[in-house]
């Protein structure tokens, strides 16, 4: 049994978790996270390492 990605609802073994413009820190699938990279809407997360800068 897999967990829910925020966005699109499909189940997953693995998300990413992300900080949204709009929804905050939330757990996402790869798919949604390139969208939603694509569209601007991820922030770096506070205290993570400069790799997603």
């Amino acid at each position: 049994m897999g967990f829910k990605c925020a966005i699109c609802s499909k189940e997953e073994n693995s998300l990413l978790k992300v900080n949204h413009v709009k929804l905050g820190v939330i757990k996402i699938c790869e798919d949604c996270w390139s969208e939603e990279y694509n569209k601007g809407n991820l922030l770096s997360l506070k205290g993570g390492c400069d790799c997603c800068r």
